[in-house]
């Protein structure tokens, strides 16, 4: 979704980011529309997930990235910005300093497979076979958009077939309902079962900035994650908060390690407050535009707006925009016809 920092005034230029979605389109399509925007406006690059090293189009005047998810060499313009969705996570995240946690194991993910929700499952198995029974809680929204080709859609029987009844008390299936929308629960109630919760497990093996895994971390979660992950996923854990598994057979170790080894530390979750909340996003981003103005001869005045759910807004999971095409998927706000561009324009104008 292209999102709006910064108008233009008579002596410096204004910002726009575009998303590493839209980006491609927009070069192929809508040349002669950038460098008209281009005239009046920084453009910036946002990175949502995985692409590994590419040659950045010297058109892009920054970009939202870190190495682990996307990089690129001097182009002798565009100015990386250490930083991703996941860095400005809503402020319904925040750590409620419980200690003592009733919930030993968390899982939070659409059933996608590339989630391997699935191979959770049998690790939880593994565990009661060997006589521990972790109190383990998935929540799983379910996608408008969720098929049997690219989601676990039996996600439920697979859940009654593996576990007993008595089994099923120390493991909560929440299956949520496509109507509840994207996130399928308020974050408040997420956030507080991030707080109430031990480890979290994500099984994905590449993805961009995954909030969730950063979201659990300023809940108070320790991670338990592919150890090949490519992605932004990796970028704040350690030894002394996560525990990575080689193959997905391998979970069951990794999850019953992390639980053995977990301890709540307020001072270690709280570190992760200014670096991830948006509570902080002014301060976060002031640096690194202050230096994208001076590097173009202009001065930053500090002045931004639209600066919150930037976590959604970045990604384009924010559809209270007038460029949204109401046909594309309900999980993107990505500009990519000529109309909705055309709309987008409009709505600068009438703005400035």
């Amino acid at each position: 979704m292209a999102h709006i920092f910064k108008y233009p005034t008579e002596s410096n230029k204004g910002i726009i980011v575009f998303t590493h979605k839209e980006w491609p389109w927009l070069l192929q399509n809508a040349q002669s529309t950038l460098n008209d925007l281009k005239q009046y406006f920084f453009l910036g690059w946002n990175q949502g997930t995985y692409f590994g090293n590419i040659k950045m189009p010297p058109i892009v005047d920054f970009a939202f990235t870190t190495p682990s998810v996307l990089d690129f060499e001097d182009n002798g313009n565009t100015l990386k910005i250490p930083l991703l969705d996941r860095n400005f996570l809503s402020s319904d995240f925040r750590n409620l300093n419980i200690s003592d946690r009733s919930i030993d194991i968390i899982s939070v993910s659409r059933a996608a497979k590339i989630k391997h929700l699935p191979d959770f499952m049998y690790a939880i198995r593994k565990l009661n076979d060997r006589g521990i029974y972790p109190n383990t809680l998935m929540v799983v929204p379910t996608s408008m958009d969720e098929t049997n080709d690219n989601a676990d859609t039996n996600i439920v029987e697979l859940y009654l077939k593996l576990f007993s009844p008595e089994e099923q008390k120390n493991i909560t299936l929440m299956r949520l309902s496509k109507e509840l929308g994207f996130m399928g629960m308020s974050p408040t109630m997420i956030n507080w079962f991030y707080n109430n919760s031990k480890v979290l497990y994500i099984g994905s093996k590449s993805e961009g900035g995954c909030r969730v895994v950063h979201e659990g971390l300023m809940g108070g979660c320790n991670i338990v994650h592919y150890k090949n992950h490519k992605g932004g996923l990796v970028d704040y854990l350690n030894d002394d908060n996560s525990v990575s598994y080689d193959s997905h057979d391998e979970i069951d170790v990794a999850l019953e390690m992390c639980l053995n080894n977990y301890k709540y530390s307020k001072e270690v979750v709280d570190s992760y407050e200014p670096i991830l909340s948006e509570r902080n996003t002014i301060g976060k981003l002031t640096p690194y535009f202050t230096q994208l103005y001076n590097n173009n001869g202009q001065k930053f005045d500090g002045e931004l707006i639209n600066c919150d759910n930037l976590s959604l807004r970045l990604p384009s999971h924010y559809f209270d925009v007038d460029w949204k095409n109401p046909q594309s998927d309900i999980r993107a706000a990505d500009i990519k016809s000529v109309e909705q561009l055309s709309n987008f324009i409009n709505y600068i104008n009438n703005n400035i």
